[in-house]
């Protein structure tokens, strides 16, 4: 998107006090400006900014990319900057914010998650598979950005800081107590699992301390799925009495009462989920 619109339009010399810098910024930290500011100095400004006029007709702009290279420019006193003017929608105006961010890598992972968020919840502007496709990421990738959102406090403030990895933690969401989140990211500390490992690890310590009531419709589970392969395999193996009535009437019998079985066992596991909403147990 940004290529595109760098090609279509010619900068043009703006004043830096016209340009409001507020409007769609999607990071917080700008890191460090007075580098950047000593190579524009040296070099010049060699990406022009991205601006777009005002809605209300002020001759006004909004920055919407180049937010680093705006401060910059304002820390060495400068007048002007190059600029090129579009004419967006409010949507296309956060995708170019977005984009240019997530393309040069300056967003940590929780600005990224909820820039993502933002774009598909807050302003329901598109689902996951077009904000992708526009910004040039897949959509799992955009899911399991926005699952970071749903981490507590403490292990957000750890990703962002980079000692967890982003598909580490995406993975946490998975155990809803807070307690056995933080016991995992003890362990991810210590053992540095693949994500195979991590996942048996979530698993274990899931079933470690689900309730009685979910233990028991796991297992319920397994039985449904061990009665429903074992009538296919009756089912085959009956065939071989045809001819014989006196016990393949008896084999049919069998296969009845399997049937009851699993009528039985669904009917059971129904109730079971009926209950886990009315006690609020999590599955």
């Amino acid at each position: 998107m940004l290529k595109q619109l760098s090609v279509l339009r010619e900068p043009v010399e703006l004043p830096l006090s016209e340009i409001d810098a507020e409007s769609f910024v999607i990071r917080s930290d700008f890191g460090n400006l007075q580098e950047l500011a000593e190579s524009i100095r040296s070099l010049g400004l060699l990406e022009p900014l991205i601006v777009r006029e005002r809605p209300n007709g002020q001759k006004r702009y909004q920055l919407l990319a180049g937010h680093r290279r705006f401060r910059a420019c304002m820390l060495l006193g400068m007048k002007t900057a190059k600029s090129i003017i579009v004419n967006v929608t409010d949507k296309d105006a956060y995708l170019i914010a977005i984009s240019e961010n997530v393309q040069r890598k300056s967003l940590n992972p929780l600005e990224e998650a909820m820039a993502y968020a933002n774009y598909v919840h807050k302003k329901g502007w598109g689902g996951l598979s077009e904000l992708a496709r526009n910004i040039g990421k897949s959509p799992a990738y955009i899911y399991m950005m926005m699952k970071l959102l749903e981490l507590p406090s403490e292990i957000k403030e750890m990703v962002a800081r980079g000692e967890i990895k982003p598909f580490v933690a995406a993975e946490l969401t998975k155990v809803k107590n807070e307690d056995q989140m933080k016991k995992l990211v003890g362990k991810i500390k210590e053992k540095r699992p693949t994500m195979r490992q991590l996942r048996l690890m979530i698993k274990e310590e899931r079933e470690h301390t689900m309730s009685p009531r979910v233990a028991y419709l796991k297992v319920i589970d397994e039985m449904i799925v061990s009665t429903r392969n074992c009538l296919i395999n009756y089912d085959i193996s009956i065939g071989k009495l045809e001819g014989n009535d006196e016990f393949y009437a008896k084999a049919v019998g069998f296969r009845y009462n399997l049937h009851q079985l699993l009528d039985q066992l669904i009917n059971e596991r129904a109730r079971v989920k009926k209950e886990l909403k009315l006690f609020g147990d999590i599955e």
